[in-house]
């Protein structure tokens, strides 16, 4: 079983999703936040998806186009969450380690 850490700047980021989806509605927020809780208890357990750049692997949100950036560090047994980024935004603004 992985540890799952979200960086400052994921944590930043999964700030502006919530308020996004809180915007439209409270119901809507909380949806998210129990499907973004569900994906990080997913990746404890199944961590090791296709490494998408650089060493960053990518994991969606169930049923909402969110995209979790992430590196796993075999040794530590760790996932490190470098960003939470809409599906659509430009490659060029992904997260860097």
């Amino acid at each position: 079983m992985f540890e799952v850490i979200l960086s400052e700047e994921a944590l930043s980021d999964l700030d502006l999703a919530m308020d996004f989806y809180a915007n439209i509605s409270f119901e809507l927020g909380n949806k998210f936040m129990k499907c973004f809780d569900e994906c990080l208890l997913q990746l404890e357990e199944i961590p090791f998806f296709q490494i998408r750049y650089d060493e960053m692997r990518i994991r969606q949100v169930k049923k909402f186009p969110i995209l979790l950036h992430y590196v796993l560090y075999e040794t530590t047994k760790t996932a490190i969450i470098y960003g939470v980024r809409f599906a659509q935004l430009n490659p060029d603004n992904y997260p860097k380690i």
